[in-house]
């Protein structure tokens, strides 16, 4: 039943951005040009892309990375981006291309505040998708995002309360995203 609520959801949402002629306030090229956008790529993909070959933790902010972040960057898709006001957060949504036999992608939905120099000072991630086909994935994701600014409830679109694998994987019952170390976590199993 909570399927068929949320996906009721989706098509209305669809349905009402369809007929609308007004600009989408997280479209990225509303706000940001290309440049601009690939700047915004890579000043986060120390955190939302994969450690390079000897890369860690502990040195991933390295110079030494800097062109493989570069190319990690330019890979990713900078799907939703909004500035809100009323808190002061970047919002933003990353997508890149998931391995799957089919050609299917994984989004990321997170915010940010950047200090005066522009430099990260806060970043969390607050959901990451399972792998879908893009239009999927977008019709999705539209409405994750728009709750998301809101400061809504995320946890009716997780796979334990939904019961598929087709909405928000993370975070789960057993993973999280660590806001100060900026990784998603699993917590240890449960002693008996």
């Amino acid at each position: 039943m909570k399927r068929i609520v949320v996906e009721m959801l989706c098509s209305l949402v669809v349905l009402m951005t369809a007929g609308c002629t007004v600009a989408d306030p997280y479209l990225p090229a509303n706000q940001l040009n290309e440049k601009e956008q690939a700047e915004f790529k890579y000043a986060i993909v120390r955190f939302a892309g994969y450690f390079p070959k000897g890369a860690n933790q502990g040195s991933k902010l390295e110079g030494r990375f800097d062109s493989a972040y570069r190319a990690q960057a330019n890979l990713l898709q900078l799907d939703k981006y909004f500035i809100n006001e009323k808190d002061g957060y970047i919002y933003f949504e990353l997508s890149r291309i998931a391995p799957s036999f089919k050609k299917k992608y994984v989004a990321t939905g997170g915010r940010l505040k950047r200090d005066a120099a522009g430099i990260v000072k806060e970043y969390e991630e607050i959901y990451r998708t399972w792998k879908m086909e893009r239009p999927q994935l977008q019709q999705k994701t539209r409405l994750f995002f728009a709750a998301m600014v809101a400061g809504e409830d995320l946890s009716p679109y997780y796979t334990d309360n939904i019961g598929d694998m087709e909405h928000i994987e993370f975070p789960d019952r057993n993973t999280y995203y660590d806001k100060e170390n900026r990784k998603w976590e699993t917590l240890p199993p449960k002693q008996q």
